[in-house]
């Protein structure tokens, strides 16, 4: 579906309808020293301080469900987006740009009631309202899937 980071991106600046996305990623592999999460968010002109040393582990499966919450729905009144119908395609373009032991975190706490996930608690790193995404890393780079939205 996605020829380039750029057709994955430009889908993604047009049509998630609500808030502001970003997705970014860099190269580790030729640094002397691995480049630290915090780093990375002030390069990209996210905030470093509130999350350093709260940053939740989680797997795949669970980055895989929040990038297609964040993907499908705004934080602020859970109503859905355009990028919905594409959120599992968009999510798997991300999540295979990484290698298969990749370490996958988040800001956020979710909750599932009746089938419904939604964001329960995090730790921004933006001046908006909401914010959560994926941050991975592996070997050969680091990489960061993250949605803003406003009340």
């Amino acid at each position: 579906m996605f020829n380039s980071f750029e057709d994955f991106n430009n889908v993604l600046l047009t049509k998630r309808n609500s808030g502001s996305i970003t997705c970014s990623f860099k190269s580790i592999n030729n640094l002397g020293n691995e480049i630290t999460k915090e780093e990375f968010l002030e390069e990209i002109g996210h905030q470093s301080n509130e999350i350093k040393g709260r940053w939740e582990v989680i797997d795949k499966r669970m980055a895989k469900k929040i990038l297609e919450y964040i993907l499908s729905m705004d934080m602020a009144y859970d109503i859905d987006l355009e990028t919905k119908p594409l959120a599992e395609k968009l999510s798997n373009y991300f999540l295979n740009e990484f290698l298969p032991d990749a370490k996958y975190y988040t800001n956020g706490n979710f909750d599932e009631i009746d089938g419904f996930f939604r964001l329960s608690g995090w730790t921004s790193i933006t001046n908006s309202t909401f914010d959560t995404g994926v941050l991975a890393i592996d070997k050969n780079k680091i990489g960061i899937l993250w949605a803003e939205d406003n009340d």
